[in-house]
């Protein structure tokens, strides 16, 4: 079976899903809003299952290759090097923990706050004639 008969045998909500999974590269994530559960278990559940098939993952690869641009390719790999790291029980702990945060800065889970301090006069010019 081609890559292209695979990607016809998808379901409507395998193709949501397809279209989500880019947004974030997170499974549950993009199933949660693919098929509009709330249930985060059984979303991870499904898209762990759904990101084991070779119709999913062939889908994925030609939806990033034709419908997204260089930029979000090249995002794609740095988060599947980041995962990587991640999961790699040999990479040296503050490599993982960096490429943990970098995932977490991804999907924003952190929010960076900035604190603004401007001490300035306000002058304020009646010049209405």
């Amino acid at each position: 079976m081609t890559n292209e008969e695979r990607r016809k045998k998808l379901t409507p909500l395998m193709k949501r899903f397809v279209k989500e999974y880019p947004l974030d590269f997170n499974g549950t994530e993009a199933y949660l809003r693919a098929s509009g559960t709330t249930n985060r278990k059984s979303a991870g559940v499904q898209a762990s299952k759904f990101l084991k098939l070779d119709k999913i993952r062939d889908a994925l690869e030609f939806y990033i290759e034709e419908q997204l641009g260089p930029q979000e390719k090249r995002l794609l790999e740095n988060v599947k090097f980041w995962e990587s790291v991640r999961d790699d029980p040999s990479a040296r702990t503050a490599d993982r923990m960096k490429a943990s945060e970098n995932l977490a800065k991804y999907s924003q889970m952190f929010v960076e706050k900035h604190d603004v301090n401007v001490n300035a006069q306000v002058q304020i010019v009646d010049d209405i004639r």
